[in-house]
C-alpha cells in the first residue's frame, strides 16, 4: 500500500510542477551549474528538478501512509480486501491519467501535436 501510495504521488507532484508555477533548480550542462533562474538562450535542464521535487513530495507523503498504517489505522478501518482492489484501481487511473498528461504536456511544448 506504502508503494503505491509512493507511486501515485510521484507521478501527481511531477504533474504539479507543470501546473503551478513552483520555482525549482535547473541544470546548466555548458557551464555545469545549477540555478534557480531559468536563463534566456542558454540550454538548460529543468527536468532534473523537477524528478527530484516528484521523488521528495511523493516520499514524504508515502512516510505519511507507512506511519498511519503502522499506527494501527488498517484495524480501526477495517481494510477489506474489496477497499484494497479498488484503492488499487484508484491508484492506477491516477498513474494512467498523469502519465497521459504528462505525454501531452511534452508533446504540446516542443511542438510534436
Amino acid at each position: 500500500m506504502v508503494g503505491s501510495a509512493f507511486a501515485a504521488m510521484t507521478v501527481f507532484f511531477y504533474c504539479c510542477t507543470m501546473w503551478f508555477p513552483i520555482k525549482l533548480p535547473r541544470y546548466y550542462p555548458l557551464e555545469h551549474a545549477w540555478k534557480w533562474v531559468n536563463e534566456e538562450g542558454a540550454p538548460s535542464q529543468g527536468w532534473y528538478g523537477m524528478q527530484a521535487f516528484a521523488y521528495l513530495a511523493a516520499g514524504a507523503a508515502a512516510l505519511v501512509v507507512y506511519f498511519v498504517l503502522k499506527r494501527g489505522a488498517c484495524e480501526k478501518v477495517n481494510l477489506k480486501p474489496a477497499l484494497i482492489k479498488w484503492l488499487g484501481v484508484f491508484v492506477t487511473v491516477i498513474v494512467i491519467i498523469c502519465m497521459a498528461y504528462m505525454f501531452y504536456h511534452e508533446f504540446d511544448k516542443w511542438g510534436i501535436f
